[in-house]
């Protein structure tokens, strides 16, 4: 039996927020490509969009109802009620045509244009509905100069209405097609190649290897391609890469194509963890690696230089739970500002622990936990066990909760911050 051959590496140890400026700090962004709206979603906007119109166009009605002088209704009840002679009727898309005159109302739906001289829309409800066509009686004056929705109240013609850098969302699209688009210009989404290593790993198709105790299941590569996809980028191609040093260099190297090369497994100090001495005889430069965090200690960042541009190299821990952390809190931010979005951070809300959060090492701790939403604030509870092999509780897992370094541990009644994943079904209704 030969001696051992463990790797020797300085480790760098950063935080994580000194590793995730450094990543971020090296960052470019993607150029820019013309798409339809509905492929537009996910995406962020590659320039400002201005309004190309003012709108609403004209001042329009908010109810349906009756279009009347203000001064017609004072005093106006159910016991004495204003009798107003309907001239006409206005729908929306029609002209808002003559002017009104004083005594009389003009029938008109939402949205519909106001006549000239109206300065009020009486709600239908508060009339008697012409009981007799071409009267109305108005029963409450509570309308006077109300419902009326301006000219230019959305938006002023030559408006700042999205921003560069902004999200393509369903709203987007709403505002989007209301300059009169149908396509948009949109940051390119950036492109991910995705290399599992091990041995031991199985795909379904060798399940049964798994069941006879001769291999582990294959999640990571299936886990952060979808992973990739929420962070609005495309992945080229998930592998498996055995532990042969000829065969993983022969992967690295196919991967040059991508703008993005990740890395899972082999990261940390063991005979087999051949990942970075791999890289390094393609001439991988490295920017960091380990951080100061559990799960997910044994992260590395650097750059391998392609034709003509270097690419970002990502390698993350083989434990399922270390890859999805440092994914989300290292790659995932990258991957969006690659992609020319302004917000590339998961959003963080204080909750209160529902039981013991511990983190003894000199390292911050994420850990995975579910949220009550029936308290406020929100109670965070563990999503199961914590071990960085289990993948039962990723799927659960509605947020990290975070454990600084220099704190011990969080009791039951602290408060404690949590960095919200993937959304959730609520499980509160709103109030109404």
């Amino acid at each position: 039996m030969k001696g051992p051959d463990f790797e020797v590496r300085t480790p760098d140890w950063l935080s994580p927020s000194e590793a995730l400026q450094r990543i971020l700090s090296q960052s470019g962004r993607l150029e820019p490509e013309v798409v339809s709206l509905q492929d537009a979603v996910g995406r962020a906007l590659s320039e400002n969009q201005f309004a190309r119109a003012t709108l609403p166009p004209w001042d329009n009605s908010a109810m349906d109802g009756y279009a009347v002088v203000a001064s017609d209704l004072a005093g106006a009840t159910p016991s004495t009620p204003r009798a107003l002679l309907v001239t006409r009727a206005i729908y929306a898309g029609d002209p808002p045509g003559d002017p009104i005159a004083p005594g009389e109302a003009v029938r008109i739906m939402t949205g519909a244009p106001i006549p000239p001289g109206a300065d009020s829309v009486v709600r239908v409800e508060d009339t008697d509905a012409e009981t007799n066509t071409g009267t109305v009686q108005v029963l409450s004056d509570r309308d006077a100069t109300r419902n009326i929705r301006p000219a230019g109240e959305d938006m002023q013609l030559g408006d700042l209405v999205l921003q560069a850098g902004e999200s393509v969302s369903a709203g987007t699209v709403a505002a989007l097609a209301s300059l009169g688009l149908d396509a948009v210009s949109v940051v390119r989404r950036p492109t991910v190649s995705i290399l599992a290593t091990g041995d031991e790993l199985r795909t379904a198709n060798r399940y049964d290897e798994v069941r006879a105790g001769a291999g582990v299941p294959e999640s990571n590569g299936p886990m952060l391609a979808a992973a990739a996809r929420g962070a609005s980028a495309v992945p080229l191609r998930t592998e498996i890469v055995p532990d042969d040093p000829d065969l993983l260099r022969a992967r690295i190297e196919a991967a040059a194509d991508a703008d993005v090369l990740v890395t899972i497994g082999g990261a940390s100090m063991g005979e087999a963890d051949l990942v970075k001495r791999v890289l390094d005889q393609v001439g991988f430069r490295q920017d960091f690696w380990r951080v100061r965090m559990r799960p997910g200690s044994p992260f590395g960042f650097g750059w391998l230089p392609r034709e003509g541009r270097d690419q970002a190299v990502f390698s993350l821990p083989g434990n399922p739970v270390s890859a999805f952390v440092t994914f989300d809190l290292f790659v995932r931010p990258y991957l969006l500002t690659l992609g020319g979005h302004k917000r590339v951070l998961r959003r963080t809300i204080q909750c209160r622990a529902g039981e013991r959060l511990s983190g003894p090492a000199a390292l911050t701790y994420f850990s995975r936990v579910t949220l009550d939403d029936s308290t406020v604030p929100a109670t965070a509870r563990l999503a199961g066990p914590q071990g960085s092999g289990l993948v039962r509780s990723l799927s659960s897992a509605e947020g990290f909760a975070i454990i600084p370094e220099a704190q011990k541990e969080v009791v039951a009644g602290d408060l404690v911050d949590v960095m919200l994943i993937d959304a959730t079904p609520g499980a509160v209704a709103f109030g109404g």
